[in-house]
């Protein structure tokens, strides 16, 4: 039995091995709940959790109100029209949309009751969040079905009407002609009835000229009704403008990698914590952080000195993950390059920062491999950089929150999707600056030189 002797030993050394346990069992658990949360609306429809939009109506007529109304029975939207019993404005709107509260927001502009009635065009505004573009093209599709299912009972009404009219036009032709046909076999038997009486002997004619009855034909009636029906389905008038809330202009969809490329780049950034973390393990075991305090240093240049190139090293990462899009998929790098480099320049701060911590606080090559990579890839997935944040539950939306991730990723879609500048992301960056100082603030507390 000494097969099993030696499997014995081989599942104690690897029971005992931290790193092992982290990325054997806490990670996929980590990983797996987290990502059937964020998932949950996609797999479960959206849930009982419909999607919210606010509404601005300035018409405030009888068919406004019905199409309002029309909306609100449509599954899987939330229309919301006022704020503590105070109805929006579209200004108010727009900034919300603006912020990332809501996806996108509809605005029913003045005489839509009027121009829906006489069939002339009229455009329903929307404002979107381009950095939601799935969802946004998703209720955009909603919002056109109905509008047209609401458009389709003003066009029969309008037809109707019409035929209504044509027919009581040729009604009054027939009769007319019914008339005339009566009024000449009256004057023919007046005439008649007087040849009678200066003429007993010639015989009365009496015979009358039947109108016969034709049938109508309904065949130009039934044509000219198809004719219009496919004329209001392909040219409808009601349409809707779709306009990005930042900018104004026309929606301008973001591409595939102006998504992706932000989010990995954030994602990868934070692997740097698994290299700081091995040089400060290798040197500090090698006893060259004795050898370099034994000269006139001191502990925090020893630290500095150890996080400047991890620092450096990153801003090249995100630099070249940046270039590679712009200049082999003609990525587009967004309206601010100031708002984009002090951006990158706080995320990396905050990576690097942690990275010190990881170096702290673990003592083995095992513990830091192991909690590094669990470390980088549950921020990553809290933090929206997996998957999108605003498909995420509003529970997970809070929960990024706590994570630089989620901060990085919005500040580089403000610029680079939204297409806001340097002041709508300098929250983002205080608060990824704060995040590298809390961590560099405990690391310097829990470090130790010694071997």
């Amino acid at each position: 039995m000494q097969w099993w002797a030696i499997a014995k030993k081989d599942l104690r050394i690897m029971l005992k091995d931290p790193g092992a346990i982290v990325v054997l069992f806490m990670l996929p658990l980590m990983l797996i709940t987290i990502m059937s949360f964020a998932l949950m609306p996609v797999f479960q429809g959206g849930g009982d959790e419909a999607i919210a939009i606010p509404i601005v109506d300035q018409d405030k007529t009888e068919e406004s109100l019905k199409f309002v109304k029309l909306l609100k029975n449509t599954e899987g939207i939330k229309l919301e029209t006022s704020n503590d019993e105070k109805d929006f404005t579209q200004e108010q709107v727009r900034n919300m949309v603006e912020d990332g509260k809501y996806p996108l927001a509809l605005i029913i502009p003045e005489e839509f009751g009027s121009k829906i009635q006489t069939g002339d065009q009229i455009e329903l505004v929307t404002f979107e969040d381009p950095a939601q573009a799935n969802m946004t093209s998703i209720i955009g599709r909603a919002l056109e079905g109905v509008a047209q299912g609401f458009e389709v009972e003003y066009i029969v009404s309008r037809m109707v009407e019409n035929q209504v009219s044509n027919i009581k036009q040729n009604v009054n032709k027939e009769i007319q002609k019914v008339e005339n046909e009566y009024m000449k076999q009256i004057t023919i038997l007046s005439n008649q009835l007087n040849t009678v009486t200066n003429n007993q002997s010639q015989p009365v004619s009496s015979q009358v000229k039947n109108e016969e009855d034709n049938e109508p034909d309904l065949t130009e009636m039934k044509e000219e009704l198809v004719d219009t029906a496919k004329l209001s389905l392909n040219n409808p008038s009601v349409t809707i403008g779709n306009y990005s809330a930042s900018e104004g202009d026309v929606v301008d969809r973001p591409d595939a990698f102006q998504q992706n490329v932000p989010g990995y780049t954030v994602m990868y950034a934070f692997f740097i914590i698994m290299y700081a973390g091995r040089s400060f393990l290798n040197e500090r075991n090698d006893g060259t952080f004795r050898r370099v305090l034994s000269a006139p240093v001191d502990h925090w240049q020893l630290f500095i000195g150890k996080m400047i190139p991890n620092y450096f090293i990153g801003i090249i990462q995100v630099v070249v993950l940046f270039a590679f899009g712009h200049f082999v998929f003609d990525m587009s790098l967004g309206s601010s390059f100031t708002g984009l480099l002090f951006v990158t320049l706080t995320l990396v701060w905050a990576s690097s920062c942690l990275g010190m911590l990881i170096a702290a606080i673990f003592k083995t090559d095992s513990q830091i491999s192991g909690w590094s990579v669990l470390l980088a890839l549950t921020l990553a997935a809290l933090g929206g950089t997996m998957v999108p944040l605003f498909i995420m539950p509003d529970m997970m939306q809070k929960i990024a929150l706590i994570t630089p991730h989620a901060w990085a990723l919005t500040g580089y879609q403000d610029i680079l999707v939204r297409g806001l500048g340097f002041s709508d992301v300098i929250v983002n960056c205080l608060v990824l600056f704060g995040f590298g100082f809390v961590f560099l603030f405990i690391s310097l507390w829990k470090m130790n030189y010694d071997k």
